[in-house]
Parts: structure tokens; C-alpha cells; sequence
């Protein structure tokens, strides 16, 4: 299926196709949260040191043999001694200039969560591996898969040019989404028309989870988080206490034996 039309779906179900925006619109700012390739700098020269296709196919084979979260994290901090601060830095720098079409107050919002993908994840990668931590639980099986799409991605994206960011976006995401099993985009993360990615009861809710399954190399078959059933928009979580509230009180009138 083209990416296009995945888009279009997208923007039917938040309800922003008609809508106009200044700048770059509302598909661009899903392809840019959905596709890893969207919006690239293809003239952009690679910095510092880069990552062959080689080195990243043996992480992703020891990554698929990790046994437990914990091994998998170790694998992960040894693939990130290649890169340091500034390569997290023109990791952002890259993604800014990708949204910077966007509408300014949209664009700030979802640049702060980048942010948070980025800068934030590598903070707890490094302090969860000098604490000793991790867990011995195995990570969920979907890492297999995970990790063969990471190698043919990285090996796609070497045709044109060093894969060198895309394959670090993709250690980050993989830190989040299997040791810490959270979604590949923070919650609070905005899609065009209003819905973010939420948590509600111990589950994480995706308002495109479902839509975006078939663009090539996306994060989101892989991603923890569920389709909602409903919208995400940042009011729903009071609407939904208020709904739990009164459920409550129907059931304890309904159940009360006094």
C-alpha cells in the first residue's frame, strides 16, 4: 500500500483532511512521525564516524539472541559507544528542519516530544546501565522481527547514503520500546487534528497504531502501544475518570447489600 494512501486514512481518522494549515500540512507532519525516510536530508554529509551495513547486521543478530531485557540492553549501550552528544544533537537538528513547515504552535509541541524520543531515552539507556539495572524478563517476541526490519532498513537506506542516523533513531526506539516497553513516541506525543499518543489504565493508547502498520520500516507493528477505541484528545482523560466515577457508583449501589 503507498504511503499516501496510509495518510490519507490517518488524516480521515483524526478528522483534519479539510483543513487547512500554513506551511507544510497535516500529512506531512504524520509522514514525519511515521515514516523513518520522510523528509531526510539527502544532502546532508555524514558526520564523525559512520556505520556499515556489516556492523549493523551482527547488533541486530545479537539483539535477536538477547535472553532477557537486560541483555538486551547491554547490547544496545555497546552499539551506542559509536555515537556521542552531537550526534544527538544533529539527530534533532535534522528533525527540526524536516518540521519546520509546520504550523509554529503544532510544531513546537511535537518537538518537544522529539526531544524526549531522543535526549530522553539515551538519558535512561545511560543511567539504567551504570545502576545495574534492567530486567530478566525476555523481551517481547516481537524483537525478532523488530530486528530484521532494522538490518533491511539500514541496508536500504545505505544505497544513498550512511545509515548512520536512521540506525541510531532505531537503537533509541528499541531501548523504549523493549527494556522499558514503552511506546517508540513519548506519551503527549500530537498528531494533526488534536489526539496524542495517551496512557490510560496501564495501556498505551496510539490513535494511528492500526492505520500505520504498512509503511515500510515504521516503528508502529513493533510499538506497545494499542489502537484506542476512542479519541485521544488530551480532554478525554477527564471524561474518562468522570465515566470510571460513575461506573463506580453504579456498581456500588447496584452490589450494596446494606
Amino acid at each position: 500500500m503507498q504511503l499516501e494512501t496510509i495518510l490519507n486514512r490517518i488524516l480521515r481518522l483524526i478528522g483534519r483532511e479539510d483543513r487547512e494549515t500554513s506551511g507544510a500540512g497535516p500529512g506531512d507532519a504524520c509522514s514525519f512521525i511515521i515514516d523513518p525516510f520522510s523528509g531526510d536530508d539527502e544532502g546532508e554529509a555524514g558526520d564523525g564516524q559512520s556505520v556499515s551495513v556489516a556492523a549493523i547486521r551482527r547488533a541486530c543478530r545479537r539483539m535477536q539472541e538477547a535472553a532477557t531485557k537486560k541483555d538486551l540492553l547491554y547490547v544496545i549501550v555497546d552499539e551506542m559507544k559509536v555515537f556521542d552528544l552531537h550526534d544527538l544533537e544533529v539527530m534533532n537538528a535534522r528533525f527540526e528542519r524536516k518540521v519546520a513547515g509546520l504550523p509554529e504552535d503544532y510544531r513546537d509541541r511535537l518537538l518537544e516530544s522529539v526531544r524526549e524520543e531522543i535526549f530522553g531515552a539515551h538519558h535512561r539507556l545511560v543511567l539504567l546501565s551504570r545502576n545495574g539495572g534492567g530486567s530478566d524478563d525476555p523481551p517481547d517476541p516481537a524483537l525478532g522481527a523488530y530486528c530484521a526490519m532494522v538490518a533491511e532498513a539500514c541496508t536500504e537506506k545505505a544505497r544513498e547514503k550512511d545509515p548512520k542516523y536512521l540506525y541510531l533513531k532505531y537503537l533509541l526506539s528499541g531501548f523504549t520500546m523493549f527494556v522499558m516497553d514503552e511506546p517508540a513516541h513519548p506519551v503527549g506525543t500530537p498528531f494533526p487534528g488534536g489526539q496524542i499518543v495517551d496512557e490510560w489504565e496501564g495501556a498505551y493508547l496510539c490513535p494511528v497504531r492500526d492505520k500505520a502498520d504498512d509503511v515500510a520500516f515504521a516503528l508502529c507493528p513493533y510499538c506497545p502501544a494499542v489502537q484506542s477505541t476512542e479519541p485521544t484528545f488530551p480532554e478525554m482523560r477527564a471524561r474518562r475518570h468522570e465515566r470510571r466515577r460513575r461506573e463506580s457508583l453504579a456498581n456500588y449501589w447496584t452490589n450494596y447489600k446494606g
